[in-house]
């Protein structure tokens, strides 16, 4: 970077690289606002616009866009500089088809359902998506005590004053965020309710609420849900708490994806990369545990199964922990006294060294 100054064409600060954080925060302005009324004010210094343009970012008409290839799709998007866009992993083992699909969906617009057992990386699919796109982000678990008021907004009183505030919908639908619905199929009937005008191609939401306001999609907005289940009910016993899906309410997805585990390859990296320290040979045993259990589970021998998650969980506890402890308080101690005995079995087969430890 060069010594060469800039200045706010609206309070003359200076700065040695760019305004951007200035002009967001000191004055509510977007680049393109602000070029709007200081056409003749640069944004940054010739050394930061020469370090952009090395990183595929360029500026057009006031806007700062990120170019990139992801998965063979050519894509050029706003750079978001906000702190909703997650933090980007680069070990994140993409499944590459599932990867592309999903972003192709993102950029169609699509209303995108991602099915698959715990643990296996859907929520992480999309997050990981979104940091390569810097694109906002907002998550929220369905299951539980979230209520319509935390979705939709509530009336709210302050210093003798009431005013609506937004919940989760409205204001990632206002900002352009992408929005992902954590375990739709253990939400309320109310919710969903809520959800329909959305999901319809054009949708708009209205809330009731706040006088019939009608709130329509920045053109940013996103919305992805995931569940454990298609919706049908849990006939497995593994997912306590699932609802049935109303089938109108399934029909609005555009898209469905199932997003399974890991081939043993791509796990087995994911493991070493969060874990360098072990060796190959008890990694390799890690993996088979954890599809030994989960081809059990498939064959209804167990009821409780091994996730990606749980696996990163146990790897990570080895060194400090030891493997007899790790295994305890990452996997046996979580499973009902019937199973703990059919996994620690599994477990002296499958891991090396482990039989008298175990």
């Amino acid at each position: 970077m060069d010594n060469r100054q800039i200045y706010c064409g609206l309070c003359g600060k200076a700065d040695g690289v760019s305004l951007f954080r200035h002009i967001r925060e000191e004055h509510g302005l977007t680049p393109g606002a602000y070029q709007a009324r200081c056409p003749n004010a640069p944004l940054f210094t010739p050394a930061f616009g020469e370090y952009l343009r090395e990183r595929g970012i360029r500026v057009e008409g006031g806007k700062v866009l990120s170019v990139l290839s992801l998965f063979g799709v050519e894509t050029s998007r706003e750079v978001a500089f906000r702190e909703q866009v997650p933090g980007r992993d680069d070990q994140f083992a993409f499944e590459p088809d599932l990867a592309k699909a999903v972003l192709l969906s993102l950029l169609a617009n699509d209303r995108i359902l991602l099915v698959g057992p715990t643990g296996s990386g859907k929520s992480s699919l999309i997050a990981q998506l979104a940091a390569r796109l810097n694109w906002p982000l907002r998550r929220i678990n369905l299951h539980g005590e979230t209520g319509v008021s935390d979705f939709l907004g509530t009336h709210k009183a302050k210093k003798g004053e009431v005013f609506f505030q937004y919940g989760i919908l409205p204001t990632a639908m206002r900002e352009g965020q992408i929005l992902v619905l954590e375990e739709l199929d253990a939400a309320t009937p109310e919710i969903l309710f809520s959800l329909q005008g959305v999901l319809e191609d054009g949708g708009v939401l209205t809330l009731a609420d706040n006088g019939g306001e009608i709130i329509a999609p920045h053109p940013d907005f996103r919305l992805v849900a995931t569940a454990n289940t298609l919706g049908l009910g849990d006939e497995s016993g593994l997912y306590t708490g699932t609802n049935v899906l109303n089938a109108s309410h399934l029909d609005r997805w555009n898209v469905v994806y199932a997003v399974d585990y890991l081939d043993s390859k791509r796990e087995a990296a994911v493991v070493r990369d969060k874990a360098p320290e072990l060796a190959h040979s008890l990694v390799d045993g890690m993996v088979k545990l954890a599809q030994a259990v989960r081809k059990a589970v498939a064959e209804e021998q167990l009821y409780t199964t091994f996730s990606t998650r749980c696996l990163l969980a146990f790897a990570g506890k080895i060194a400090p922990l030891g493997m007899k402890t790790a295994l305890e308080a990452t996997v046996l101690n979580k499973l009902p006294a019937n199973e703990r005995s059919v996994v620690r079995e599994l477990a002296q087969r499958h891991l090396p060294d482990c039989e008298g430890a175990l």
